[in-house]
C-alpha cells in the first residue's frame, strides 16, 4: 500500500485547549494556517485576507487547515462538546465515519487529536467523556492531549510546600505528584470508557512562553 502523501487529522478540544499552539509546534511555524472548503478553495489565511466569518472564529469541520510552510499535514478543527449539546457530537460523528472509510489515501483520517487544557478546573467534562463513551472510531486511533500540564506541577508544588517540604525539593518531586495524581484521578475518566484512546499525552513547555 502506498503511503499518503498528507498525514490528515482532526484535532478536538476546548476554546482555551491549546489546538493552535499544538499545530504550530508540530508544523514548526509561527504562521497562521490556509483555511480551505470541501472542494480545495482558498477560505483563508496567510495567501488570502480572512473573511469575517472566520475571523470571529466560526467553525466548519469539513474545512482544511494547512500551514504554507509545512503542508503534509492537514487539520481539521472541533470545538469540542457542551455539556446538553448533542449537535457537534454528531458532527463530529458523521465525519469520522466519512473519512475513515475514503477509499482514497489522500482524503482519508489518520488521527484524531482529543485535547483537554490541564489549567481547567474540570480538566474532562462529562460531555468531553461521552465522545469517548458513544464513538467507536474504528482503525483510526485517538489520541488524548493534556495541555498546559504545568498547571499540575505548580499545583503540587504547592501541595508539598503546605506539608512543609522545602522549596526546591517540592520542586524536584512535583512533577512525579503531579503525574501520580493525574493518572489517579483523570485518566480514569477517559480509559474507562468503551473507546478509550490508543495513547496519552503530556504536554508542558509549548505553553509556558
Amino acid at each position: 500500500m502506498s503511503k499518503p502523501d498528507r498525514f490528515r487529522t482532526l484535532i478536538i478540544g476546548r476554546a482555551n485547549a491549546g489546538k493552535t499552539t499544538i499545530l504550530r509546534a508540530v508544523c514548526g511555524t509561527e504562521e497562521e494556517p490556509d483555511v480551505y472548503d470541501q472542494e480545495g478553495k482558498l477560505v483563508s489565511g496567510p495567501s488570502k485576507v480572512s473573511t469575517l466569518k472566520f475571523a470571529r472564529g466560526e467553525h466548519n469541520i469539513e474545512y482544511s487547515l494547512i500551514f504554507p510552510s509545512n503542508p503534509q499535514f492537514v487539520f481539521h478543527d472541533s470545538r469540542g462538546f457542551e455539556s446538553g449539546s448533542i449537535d457537534e457530537l454528531e458532527l463530529v460523528r458523521d465525519f469520522i465515519r466519512a473519512h475513515a472509510s475514503k477509499g482514497s489515501m489522500k482524503k482519508q483520517l489518520h488521527a484524531i487529536w482529543y485535547c483537554f487544557p490541564a489549567d481547567s478546573n474540570r480538566i474532562i467534562t462529562a460531555a468531553e467523556q461521552e465522545f469517548f463513551k458513544s464513538i467507536d472510531t474504528g482503525r483510526v486511533p485517538v489520541i488524548a492531549v493534556f495541555t498546559k500540564f504545568d498547571a499540575l506541577d505548580a499545583a503540587a508544588c504547592g501541595e508539598l510546600c503546605a506539608q512543609g517540604v522545602s522549596l526546591g525539593d517540592a520542586q524536584r518531586r512535583a512533577p512525579q505528584l503531579a503525574q501520580d495524581k493525574f493518572e489517579k484521578s483523570v485518566i480514569p475518566l477517559i480509559s474507562s470508557q468503551p473507546h478509550p484512546p490508543k495513547a496519552v499525552v503530556c504536554l508542558r513547555s509549548i505553553f509556558s512562553t
